[in-house]
Order: C-alpha cells, then structure tokens, then sequence
C-alpha cells in the first residue's frame, strides 16, 4: 500500500469513528423539549396534572404525560406548535415510559403518607431536560425504610417465620428479589449452620433431613460449610450411615466385610468419620 493510500484509509477511518460517534451522541440526546423548571418552578404546576400518580398502585402503570393531558393548556392540534414539544418533527416520538420499575411499588400509599414527590424525585423541579429521568435509587429509599423501620406490605407478624416460600418463589423475577433490601450477610444471621431454633428447617428436620442430603448436598452446604457438623451430631447422637448394616464390618480374615470393599474405592469418604476414633474403630483390627 503506498503511503498516499494508508493516509486515505487512516482519514476515512477518523471520519467514520467521528461519523458514528455523533450518531450514538444523537440517539441518546432526547428529541423531545420539556422544562420541569418551567413547568413546577416559574408556573407553579402541581405533579398531578400531567402524571396520574395519586391513584397509581403498582410500579407498572405508566405515569407519563399523554398528548391529551398536555392539550388541557397547550394546542396540540396545531401543526405550526409542534415544535413547542419535538425537536425533530419528521420523527417525532411520544414521552418513553418506565418499564423496568419494581411492580409492587405504590405511588398512592406514600402520596397518602403525606410524602411529596420532590422527597424521592429530587431535582426535578429544576430540570429543563427529559431525559434521564429522576428516579430514586435503593439508598434513597432505604433512608426511610430503614431508619424508621418502615417494612413492605407484605412483612407482616408472622412474616419471619413464612418468609421462605416466597424467597424462593421471587427469586427467579429480577424485580422482586430480598436483596433488594437485605444483604446476604443479613440473611447469614438466621441462616447460619446449627441455627435451627430461627425454623429454617421444620420441626422435624433433624429426623427426615438425610433425605435431602442424599441428593441436594450442595444446597446443605450452603450454610453448613464444615463437615465437621454432621460429624459431631452424628458421633453425638450414634447415627450410622445408611451402609452399616449386619455385615458391613467382620474379623473374618482376609475379608473384613463390606467395609472393606468401600474404603478401597473411597478412603476419604471413610476418614471424615473415623479419622478422630481411628484408634477404636480402625486400629482394633487393622493394627493386628
């Protein structure tokens, strides 16, 4: 390639990276034209006329201003005002509404609380573009939902002892997760090896529990990380596994019973019980 061609090409390039770069600048720039400044501040607007909020009992119902509600003071019939609203009139575009808010919040629940809105949306009132929107983060609500203890609806009395079922089931929707609010670390103060007085597991656990643990270990060792844990309840209590049965251990020489067999393939699986009483259950035998 000569060098009058690697200048062309490398030009070309700046040209189109520059091209591209304003046309994502373009697409992220909102067409339309809104003052909240002009609207709240200098006119003294109330939110209400333009966003139906105040009866808004869900994260999902779309607050956002229609034509017909900014026809109650502007004239939207008129071809000569459309450029009051839109910026570019050959594409012009309606308000973009929230989609991925969380479902169960109520606007009308904190309105009736006496909040107001610049308490969650703040700023806006001295905004004068549309986008990005002024919407609360998890810390904002937090301040009150957690100084002041304020717990969802569904939190009620009994709520520590049948929260469970619902954790499980909205844990799959990416709205409605408990780490919204509660850290792991939260969770870990209840749900933490032996703490079984808190009902993490029913009443009866300690008796059917093996049933789990034969094919959902890895969700047991979510919380009891050290096998040492089964270990101690199980020398505790003089809980065999399910293997020692009639046979399982002999002093027939050259034979040994089953165990035998087990511990060649599986040695370790052996120690994780023995391995403290070698010497009484191990050493009686195979010290001979």
């Amino acid at each position: 390639m000569t060098p009058k061609k690697r200048k062309f090409f490398i030009g070309f390039g700046v040209l189109l990276v520059f091209f591209c770069w304003n046309v994502m600048a373009g697409k992220e720039k909102s067409e339309l034209i809104f003052s909240h400044q002009k609207h709240v501040t200098v006119n003294e607007m109330e939110c209400d006329a333009c966003h139906a909020a105040y009866e808004s009992e869900k994260g999902t119902d779309n607050l956002m201003p229609t034509m017909e509600s900014c026809g109650n003071c502007h004239d939207v019939e008129s071809p000569d005002d459309c450029g009051v609203c839109h910026s570019d009139l050959d594409n012009p575009r309606n308000v973009p509404r929230v989609k991925n808010y969380f479902p169960e919040f109520s606007h009308k629940m904190h309105l009736e609380a006496g909040m107001d809105c610049n308490a969650c949306h703040a700023g806006i009132a001295l905004k004068e573009v549309v986008e990005p929107y002024e919407l609360p983060k998890l810390e904002d609500c937090q301040q009150c939902h957690t100084e002041k203890n304020v717990k969802p609806a569904n939190h009620l009395a009994n709520y520590q002892h049948n929260h469970g079922d619902e954790a499980r089931s909205t844990a799959v929707d990416a709205n409605q997760t408990c780490n919204t609010c509660h850290t792991f670390k939260y969770c870990q103060t209840c749900h933490e090896y032996d703490n079984l007085d808190r009902l993490t597991h029913p009443l009866n656990y300690s008796v059917t529990h093996h049933l789990d643990a034969i094919g959902r270990e890895r969700d047991c060792n979510v919380c009891h990380t050290e096998r040492q844990f089964c270990i101690d309840c199980h020398n505790a209590f003089l809980i065999l596994p399910h293997t020692h049965t009639a046979g399982w251990a002999n002093n027939i020489p050259g034979d040994g019973g089953r165990h035998s067999i087990e511990a060649r393939n599986d040695l370790e699986a052996c120690l994780s019980c023995h391995e403290q009483n070698y010497e009484l259950s191990c050493a009686k035998c195979h010290s001979k």
